[in-house]
């Protein structure tokens, strides 16, 4: 039965395969060319939705917590809530806002990224040729909001250290009280343990961005056919 199936499934992948084979056309460099840079600009395109995806979850988040952070405030101005209930979702806010400003350059470095392949894909393909000035600008602006969102990323990492810290301070207390479970203190200490090894990491290769393979316009002019 196996054998029957494995047989049936080659038989079927034959049948495609062969209609290709039989062209016999060597594919030049220009048509290699071509559809490697449309996979990777499919690829780019696909991150360009993610990143404005991500980017309008984060402004709706950002607005969802700033209306928590004034109704905690107001509970704590009227003796509801303790202090440490308003911290949390100060620092929640301030986490918000900074992971905002890094999906704005995310969203901006793919986009670029985006264009260069369809100006590759247009020259190789003999509709537009492209100079060097104008791809290296493009890729510049991409690689530029790729090392400008560094910085941005090291901060907001930051900001969610300190929201977890808080998060993990409040839920020990409540632990405490009996009213958390240890499953879930032990869920934000994890989840705390992984901020901070990103943190380090990012803080650490901060400086490498505009060092490693980051050519100037001069580097490229001097690359001969």
């Amino acid at each position: 039965m196996i054998g029957r199936i494995l047989g049936a499934a080659l038989a079927a992948l034959g049948g495609i395969v062969a209609p290709v084979a039989a062209q016999d056309t060597p594919a030049n460099n220009n048509q290699i060319a071509v559809l490697m840079i449309v996979d990777y600009g499919r690829s780019y395109g696909y991150q360009t939705m993610i990143a404005r995806i991500q980017l309008e979850t984060d402004r709706a988040e950002l607005e969802r917590d700033r209306v928590v952070l004034a109704q905690k405030e107001e509970l704590f101005r009227n003796q509801r809530i303790p202090q440490v209930e308003v911290d949390i979702a100060r620092l929640k806010d301030e986490w918000n806002r900074r992971q905002l400003v890094v999906s704005e350059k995310s969203l901006a470095y793919v986009s670029a990224e985006y264009e260069a392949m369809i100006q590759l894909a247009r020259h190789f393909g003999g509709g537009q040729p492209a100079t060097a000035e104008m791809l290296y600008a493009t890729f510049r602006r991409g690689w530029d909001a790729g090392c400008d969102k560094g910085p941005d990323e090291v901060a907001a990492m930051k900001a969610r250290m300190d929201f977890l810290a808080k998060s993990l301070e409040r839920a020990r207390q409540l632990h405490a009280q009996q009213n958390e479970s240890y499953a879930s203190v032990l869920e934000k200490e994890t989840q705390l343990k992984i901020a901070t090894a990103d943190y380090g990491n990012r803080a650490a290769g901060i400086e490498k961005c505009r060092i490693v393979l980051f050519p100037s316009l001069s580097d490229i002019l001097a690359i001969k056919p």
